[in-house]
């Protein structure tokens, strides 16, 4: 009985948990292990929503991503992007850094399918900073790193 009571009560934390993060989960293209990716917005000081995913398209890197603010930022967007590749899923490299990619006077940015050419056959993901500065001395940088995909 208490292993059942036991069993019971931690499916149920677990129900509760996911249900708060909406995921999708996948499997890799050899069905070997599963992918989560997590689209929940997230939010912090000057940044009111951040989030940022990545999807295969055509054999390239397609990156979605926004940062976005309650009040107008003199810059807002994303620095520091680097995509990353690895052949196991554990061990990653940069393959490539992309240029900044920023909006000034405006309370938001967005990437809506980025394309970034890749050399495919391995995982990839990207990390940048969502970054925001109000133009008056406050800045903000927020790290994210993406889901793993496999590009073939």
């Amino acid at each position: 009985m208490k292993k059942k009571f036991l069993s019971l009560g931690t499916a149920f934390l677990i129900a509760i948990g996911v249900g708060l993060n909406p995921m999708v989960v996948s499997a890799n293209t050899n069905n070997s292990e599963l992918l989560v990716e997590d689209y929940s917005p997230r939010a912090e000081g000057l940044i009111s929503v951040y989030s940022l995913r990545i999807k295969a398209s055509n054999g390239n890197l397609a990156i979605t991503a926004t940062t976005r603010s309650n009040s107008i930022m003199s810059s807002i967007g994303f620095k520091n992007i680097s995509v990353r590749r690895s052949s196991d899923g554990i061990t990653w490299t940069e393959e490539l850094s992309v240029t900044d990619q920023l909006a000034h006077n405006s309370t938001s940015n967005s990437l809506s399918s980025y394309i970034v050419p890749v050399a495919g056959s391995c995982y990839y993901c990207v990390h940048l900073d969502h970054y925001a500065d109000n133009g008056s001395g406050s800045t903000q940088s927020v790290p994210n790193t993406s889901n793993v995909i496999w590009i073939s």
